[in-house]
């Protein structure tokens, strides 16, 4: 048994959330980094590919392709990243 309430059935309602996505880079080569852990399938790297990623140290980076067939994609940042940064799609 359920209590809620309809706000309406239109069909154009828009259910938007606000996430942030989270990665970790597992090979690093200067500005180049390949990144695990933040999507699940190609298909999501290459819909998030014209969206900018950040770090939390403070990088700004491009998705650069796909790698593999399980979400892995290649990076490229405005400078050297580390091993144990964090890669983060807002």
């Amino acid at each position: 048994l359920a209590h809620g309430s309809i706000f309406g059935a239109d069909a154009d309602r828009i259910v938007l959330k606000r996430i942030v996505l989270t990665g970790y880079p597992t090979r690093v080569h200067k500005r180049h980094a390949v990144v695990k852990y933040m999507f699940y399938n190609p298909e999501d790297v290459r819909w998030f590919m014209p969206a900018g990623i950040t770090t939390k140290h403070g990088l700004q980076g491009n998705i650069i392709q796909s790698v593999g067939d399980h979400g892995v994609m290649k990076c490229l940042f405005n400078a050297p990243i580390k091993q144990h940064d964090t890669v983060c799609l807002h």
